[in-house]
């Protein structure tokens, strides 16, 4: 055969991709993700400003790896494909909207890892960039879980009180990169969000949020989709009760 299918999900982070290298050919993960923070290899690629690591800008999508191909090469068919879709277009776009293409990646894959629903992802930027202009915290649990070492699946009030330089419960804005590769619905999101009035999302429990814009309505549905037992039954969520009482500790500090 010519070569191995490479497939690199939505929202997959740099340490997931060496994996699924490291399944598809044993040895070469590490290597890869090497040469994904090596700030020399990454001045290679064409990137101004470059970025300090690869994080973001690994586009996912399914690629034909060969069984000797370097894992330079890999990289630079991954880095292709992102520039193929971050247009001249976009980046004339993330201008007029005040920010730099780094920061609309790193927006994009918050985005990528807060909502399994492809329509809600312009109402999950329009709460971003809501937010973001009345300098209010971020405090979206995703970049948490990226900011922590070893994390176990289980995040604690702990958690969301511990900074990080990614911790957006503690940090003004943005984390100073992405958390994980986003695919172009979410890169367009981050660039043409909804226009709401909308400050607060929670989940409910099914991949969708309910939006509201003042921090009462924000309680209310927090009441609904996620103290209410039934609300909740066989489903996952996440514990907003640590989340509210991380925010007010926050809100206390700053």
């Amino acid at each position: 055969s010519f070569g191995l299918q490479l497939v690199v999900p939505e929202g997959y982070n740099l340490e997931q991709i060496s994996e699924v290298i490291d399944e598809l050919r044993p040895g070469s993960g590490a290597r890869f993700h090497k040469l994904c923070v090596d700030q020399k290899f990454i001045a290679t690629l064409g990137f101004a400003p470059a970025p300090a690591s690869l994080e973001g800008y690994l586009f996912p999508d399914t690629y034909l790896v060969g069984r000797k191909m370097p894992e330079e090469e890999m990289i630079r068919a991954m880095v292709k494909k992102f520039k193929g879709i971050f247009t001249v277009e976009l980046e004339d776009r993330a201008k007029a909207i005040g920010m730099t293409p780094h920061e609309v990646i790193t927006l994009a894959s918050i985005i990528e890892k807060e909502t399994g629903a492809k329509e809600e992802r312009p109402m999950i930027s329009s709460v971003f960039h809501n937010r973001l202009k009345k300098h209010m915290r971020l405090q979206t649990d995703p970049t948490v879980i990226y900011g922590i070492k070893n994390y176990n699946g289980n995040i604690t009030r702990k958690d969301l009180e511990t900074p990080t330089p990614y911790n957006t419960y503690t940090i003004p804005a943005l984390p100073p990169g992405p958390i994980a590769s986003p695919g172009r619905e979410a890169i367009m999101a981050a660039l043409y969000p909804s226009e709401t009035e909308f400050l607060f999302f929670v989940s409910h429990n099914d991949g969708t949020h309910e939006f509201t814009t003042t921090y009462e309505d924000h309680k209310k549905a927090v009441t609904k989709f996620q103290l209410d037992p039934k609300a909740r039954e066989g489903k996952s969520w996440r514990d907003l009760k640590k989340r509210e009482s991380a925010s007010k500790a926050a809100q206390a500090g700053g």
